[in-house]
């Protein structure tokens, strides 16, 4: 199904849920199907995820293509479906950054997944291999010179296997397991409502794509590894994870863009350590719970998780020889310990519904990550975040956003800063959380064509009170953009 159908019957989707989370018995044993947004990075809101998701059915009427002359219905027939989607993104840097100016980006995605039911007779299989097309340049790092980047597709170049993965369910599909290579911030870490953003730390935060290496298995890299989902009892969902912690190789420190060093995602790395990963969600109807089966529903999913890395991660203070790295006399090259941690809890809730029936919707999302600060350069994240559904007359599938989000430095980090200026080994300045504020509103201009507008500001870019190499001050940031979302 387009991403575009998912969106606009998203309410009818979170009343699936219910339903299904009552007739658990009653749903077919299957490994699950991912979502045809899971292969976005940022700009399509997702359903909830929460116990008995239902899809809703296939609908030819949300791709460009259509049936394809009939192909598609066969094609399912034979338990396969496939999933075409691009993008097409123009940014401007208005003011503000580094150098001002326009830059394009764009992707082509390609999943493919076979239902092993229907192609062997085998019950319960799901083989998926998914693509990507990136293209174009980085505003963030040409123009901006942000931590945060403008989108999600600001990455690198290249052409690229994506995900391979056999999942299978069991027991009415409670638990549904995932072997081979898989990009955990599809399911790990995800907020419905901050992924219709276009900044990319909506998504995949900040806080896991600096403080791992390569930004761990998150778009567009994965690693090789399996993934368990478990529903004992719903609404409850538990999710665990064991994967490598370095999907391209590359060393903490590398000026050398991962895409680069893996231009086609098919290292299939084992290299490093190995990552943890666990979440607990909850899904629960507030409204409901608060005032009765007869209020208007308004659903939200609660969740918390954390990760810990076997990997060696770099002190953020010290060298290996146990001399200040600000020193004169340090070699340049940080002292590394084994293991590193990540906690975070998130909430997703619709806060307000014009009536019982209504699409007229707010939601709600905050998002707050934890981590170590002595191996970790950002030791708190905090996001938070509304949406808005049906805000404009006679735009019923429209939806408007603004979020906020901003990274602390950890202990070590602002010591070592400090360390510099006090030492005089470096240019004079101060390490800044760096904020981004985003105003963005999606308009579904046809059931497969999306269009969306896009402004973000940026405070303290680079984290930073003036450039560490020129000793400027950098302005706050003004981008603005388009987005623009196809299914075929």
């Amino acid at each position: 199904m387009g991403s575009f159908c998912i969106r606009a019957t998203r309410h009818a989707v979170l009343a699936l849920v219910l339903a299904a989370s009552m007739n658990k018995a009653d749903v077919v044993s299957a490994a699950d199907i991912p979502l045809t947004t899971d292969i976005l990075p940022s700009g399509v809101p997702l359903p909830t995820p929460a116990p008995g998701f239902v899809q809703p059915p296939e609908d030819s009427n949300t791709e460009l293509l259509g049936n394809a002359g009939g192909a598609r219905d066969w094609l399912t027939r034979q338990g396969v479906r496939v999933t075409i989607q691009d993008v097409e993104e123009l940014w401007g840097l208005a003011g503000g950054g580094l150098h001002p100016g326009p830059t394009y980006d764009g992707m082509t995605a390609v999943a493919v997944s076979l239902s092993t039911q229907q192609a062997f007779g085998w019950q319960g299989g799901l083989l998926n291999v998914s693509a990507l097309q990136i293209r174009g340049r980085s505003l963030t790092n040409e123009r901006l010179g942000a931590l945060n980047a403008v989108s999600g597709y600001d990455v690198g170049r290249s052409t690229r296997l994506f995900e391979l993965w056999y999942g299978q369910g069991f027991f009415n599909n409670r638990l549904d397991i995932r072997v081979g290579t898989i990009d955990l911030d599809t399911e790990f870490l995800v907020s419905q409502n901050a992924s219709f953003f276009l900044n990319s730390s909506f998504g995949w935060p900040l806080s896991t794509s600096s403080n791992l290496y390569s930004g761990g298995p998150s778009w567009p890299f994965s690693a090789v590894g399996a993934r368990v989902k478990w529903t004992p009892a719903p609404p409850l969902v538990l999710m665990g994870a064991i994967t490598n912690d370095n999907p391209t190789r590359g060393p903490f420190y590398s000026n050398v863009n991962p895409t680069t060093r893996d231009p086609t995602g098919t290292l299939f790395s084992t290299s490093g350590g190995t990552l943890f990963m666990g979440e607990a969600q909850l899904w629960m109807d507030m409204a409901r719970r608060l005032a009765g089966k007869d209020a208007p529903a308004l659903p939200g999913t609660w969740k918390i998780g954390g990760l810990y890395d076997t990997g060696r991660f770099p002190d953020q203070r010290y060298d290996n020889q146990g001399n200040l790295l600000a020193s004169a006399i340090s070699t340049g090259i940080p002292r590394y310990h084994h293991g590193n941690w990540m906690a975070y809890a998130l909430l997703d809730q619709m806060i307000w519904r014009k009536t019982k029936e209504s699409g007229k919707t707010i939601n709600l999302f905050v998002r707050t990550i934890v981590s170590n600060g002595q191996r970790n350069r950002f030791s708190v994240e905090i996001q938070s975040g509304l949406t808005f559904d049906e805000l404009l007359p006679g735009r019923p599938d429209d939806t408007i956003g603004l979020a906020w989000g901003t990274s602390l430095y950890g202990h070590q980090a602002i010591r070592s800063a400090h360390d510099a200026v006090r030492l005089g080994t470096g240019v004079p300045y101060q390490l800044r959380p760096e904020h981004h504020i985003e105003l963005t509103y999606q308009a579904a201009v046809t059931p497969y064509l999306i269009l969306q507008p896009d402004f973000q500001y940026f405070l303290n870019v680079g984290g930073v009170s003036r450039d560490p190499d020129t000793g400027r001050a950098i302005r706050n940031g003004v981008v603005t953009g388009l987005n623009m979302t196809t299914t075929f």
